[in-house]
């Protein structure tokens, strides 16, 4: 231990006269592992902040397989308590949770560690109430194309239960975006098994007669999350409860403005995705409007509607970063959208209250 911290003193004396001195780690520095305490280090003394709890189990200089494709700065640990335990295939899942933290903006960084610190081990509820399968496709065709009656004819010819409905935003030669809502409670069966029978190739090429490109099909879930956060743990950080309250209201005041929660959240979930190898842009694509908050006498009760998207299967030979720390989490061969709803969730509501205890605390 005392070589390894000699060795990141002698690199932070080496980027200390560095103009960028970010830029320059990566040429400087193999370990990943160590490249992440740099950065956080650097940007911990450059923007006078604390990291504590989001460097405070990096990566515990575990090797990663393959290249890292994003600049981390560590990881940030979700108590045992806080999203679960996750019941995953029959099995409860009650491992601490070491969540990737790729983001370098300070915003985000100090309403994550904040909000972490919060927290604590207190319990996260995830709620996943209803997911929609999003087909996303470009027609090259000029002459428009229903491709909304002709893919609510073939399912409903499939699926027997009658509860699918088609909602097509959009129909012609431009941009078509189909939605199929599936079901009350989850993914509908005979749709995914039509997905992936590729029955969803054949009725493209039935709409045009050559395949129209399809970019990606996802899952969108509505998820309610909710925690209790004890006044103590607030005043553990110099935060009065009461002002926790206003700068909430300040939020819901402000929303209707310029919604400012949205960055925050597409910042964590950017994150997330990029931490295990999915493009962010997936995550940019969200459309996120809901925000409520409740409080209760002696406790504060914060819960977040955040719609969040994912791919619809996810295998982790696909992921362009084995990354342990994740998959150990979901002890699954592939990665289930569902149970990276959950995970994701749980990191939005840690930095949607970190947020707000950061505002509160500005104001003493």
């Amino acid at each position: 231990m005392g070589k390894r911290r000699s060795i990141i003193k002698d690199f932070l004396l080496k980027l200390k006269s560095s103009k960028k001195p970010l830029e320059e780690i990566d040429g400087l520095v193999e370990n990943q592992n160590i490249a992440a305490l740099l950065r956080r280090k650097i940007l911990e003394e450059k923007l006078n902040i604390s990291l504590s709890a989001t460097g405070s189990s990096i990566l515990d200089f575990v090797e990663t397989e393959g290249k890292i494709s994003y600049k981390s700065i560590g990881a940030i640990q979700v108590p045992v308590t806080v999203i679960g335990p996750l019941k995953i295939e029959g099995y409860y899942v009650r491992d601490e949770k070491y969540i990737p933290l790729a983001s370098i903006y300070p915003a985000l960084m100090e309403a994550v560690d904040l909000g972490a610190k919060i927290i604590g081990d207190t319990r996260i509820r995830v709620k996943i109430n209803r997911c929609w399968l999003r087909l996303f496709t470009i027609s090259p065709r000029r002459r428009p194309i229903d491709l909304c009656r002709i893919v609510e004819s073939e399912i409903q010819t499939i699926n027997e239960s009658g509860k699918l409905k088609i909602l097509c935003f959009g129909r012609g030669a431009g941009h078509i975006i189909n939605t199929v809502m599936i079901g009350e409670n989850g993914v509908c069966k005979t749709l995914t098994k039509w997905v992936e029978a590729k029955d969803l190739n054949n009725l493209l090429v039935k709409t045009i007669g050559s395949r129209i490109p399809v970019i990606t099909p996802y899952l969108v879930f509505d998820t309610s999350i909710n925690t209790d956060i004890h006044k103590g743990k607030l005043g553990d950080y110099n935060i009065e409860p009461n002002l926790f309250l206003e700068a909430y209201n300040a939020l819901e005041d402000l929303k209707p403005i310029d919604n400012s929660l949205q960055p925050i959240i597409l910042g964590v979930l950017t994150s997330f995705y990029s931490s295990i190898g999915i493009k962010p842009e997936y995550a940019l694509r969200s459309d996120i409007r809901q925000y409520n908050a409740y409080t209760k006498f002696r406790k504060i009760t914060v819960s977040i509607n955040s719609r969040i998207i994912f791919p619809l299967t996810i295998n982790i030979n696909e992921l362009s970063i084995m990354n342990k720390e994740v998959i150990g989490i979901l002890r699954l061969e592939s990665l289930k959208s569902k149970y990276l709803s959950e995970i994701a969730s749980a990191l939005v509501l840690v930095a949607y209250i970190g947020l707000i205890a950061s505002i509160a605390k500005a104001s003493i």
